[in-house]
């Protein structure tokens, strides 16, 4: 059922990353990658940052902010 996926979810969110990230955050990451995965589909190359803003109704400066908290550290 639904609440057991969630559970794996948020383990997942609390225990995959070096540096912890909040699960809200994990879950916004996740959603810009399903979007930018559709646009790439759908376009036929990688999206700008300006045609993901637009499609998840938020500011560009967000998905850059998201962007940039979404990579791994070195």
């Amino acid at each position: 059922t639904w609440w057991i996926r969630q559970a794996i979810t948020r383990a997942i969110a609390d225990q995959a990353r070096t540096i912890r990230i909040p699960v809200h955050m994990v879950e916004t990451i996740n959603k810009l990658v399903r979007v930018q995965r559709q646009l790439l589909q759908e376009l036929g190359r990688e999206p700008s940052p300006e045609e993901i803003a637009k499609e998840m109704n938020i500011s560009e400066e967000k998905v850059r902010e998201i962007q940039k908290i979404a990579q791994e550290p070195v």
